[in-house]
């Protein structure tokens, strides 16, 4: 999809005051793109490349404004690609902070840029944030992505092996959802996995990290967690999804494995987490596995 131009004419139509009501056309493009599937990084450094451009040619004392416009229109678009808690607090953020602005000086509607408040002060700090967000988010789901879940799992399990904490692992996965999307559709399964990672961080500490590591499979960190609290999570979990925070027939597998107990490093400890999960699907699903009993299970001889 050919989307630069259009973007780029909507941007400069926002950043003019063209659109200071709303972006509406950003909302729609939002659309286009997500339907597209239209790589999100790809959108946050066309923006990039865009609003550098218009800020080099604003008068100083627009650049702030700029900013926040542009800042709008980024965060209606990004809304439609998954991010939604983040980038809704960073659209109503932008436009209050417009209000502030032409409230104050309605009549030129312009703002010295060292009293702009702090993210827009720099003319692309904003849109690196985007960058920096947009690299390390799921777009279906908006939680964190496979990528950031690696570097996340190898930087805890280094903290806890040299704190001596516990540290565990739990993975998700939802059973049959290949069977679900062949009888509602794939747009009806997306929706449900965007619901599941609500439900995840619904679920869990702010200290905890959630992700999707691909597919239908998603993995909680909890750092400072024994076997027991973790096995306790992932019956809240399972539970929660069973009493349909899942539309029917849709069920998780979980597995649950703990640093140092279960494994030696961070690749043993996905492995061994990714065993238990396994065997849970195994015996039939909706159920919750460690990684002893996948251990056992795994064992020559063993029924």
């Amino acid at each position: 999809m050919d989307y630069k131009a259009e973007y780029q004419r909507l941007l400069a139509r926002a950043v003019a005051g063209d659109e200071d009501e709303k972006p509406a056309g950003a909302a729609a493009l939002g659309r286009r793109l997500a339907e597209s599937n239209v790589d999100a990084a790809e959108v946050a450094r066309v923006h990039a490349a865009a609003l550098e451009r218009h800020v080099a040619s604003a008068p100083p004392d627009q650049r702030a404004m700029t900013m926040l416009r542009a800042s709008r229109v980024l965060a209606e678009v990004m809304l439609w690609r998954g991010a939604v808690g983040s980038l809704l607090r960073q659209r109503q953020w932008a436009e209050m902070q417009l209000a502030d602005i032409l409230q104050s000086a309605p009549a030129s509607a312009t703002v010295q840029q060292d009293e702009a408040p702090a993210p827009f002060r720099h003319p692309l700090l904003q849109a690196n944030a985007y960058l920096e967000l947009v690299a390390v988010t799921d777009p279906l789901t908006g939680i964190y992505n496979a990528r950031h879940f690696h570097v996340a799992i190898d930087a805890q399990v280094k903290a806890a092996r040299a704190s001596g904490n516990l540290l565990s692992l739990l993975l998700v996965d939802v059973d049959c959802l290949n069977r679900y999307n062949e009888a509602y559709g794939r747009r009806e399964g997306d929706e449900a996995l965007a619901a599941l990672a609500k439900l995840l961080m619904e679920n869990t500490r702010a200290s905890d990290f959630v992700a999707r590591c691909g597919g239908d499979e998603f993995a909680i960190i909890l750092p400072n967690s024994t076997t027991r609290q973790a096995l306790a999570l992932a019956e809240r979990i399972r539970k929660a999804v069973e009493d349909r925070g899942l539309p029917d027939p849709l069920t998780v597998s979980l597995g649950v494995a703990t640093f140092p107990t279960d494994a030696a490093d961070e690749r043993e400890l996905v492995n061994v987490t990714q065993q238990a999960c396994y065997l849970a699907q195994r015996l039939g699903g909706n159920t919750v596995c460690t990684a002893l009993v996948a251990e056992v299970d795994a064992t020559p001889g063993a029924d």
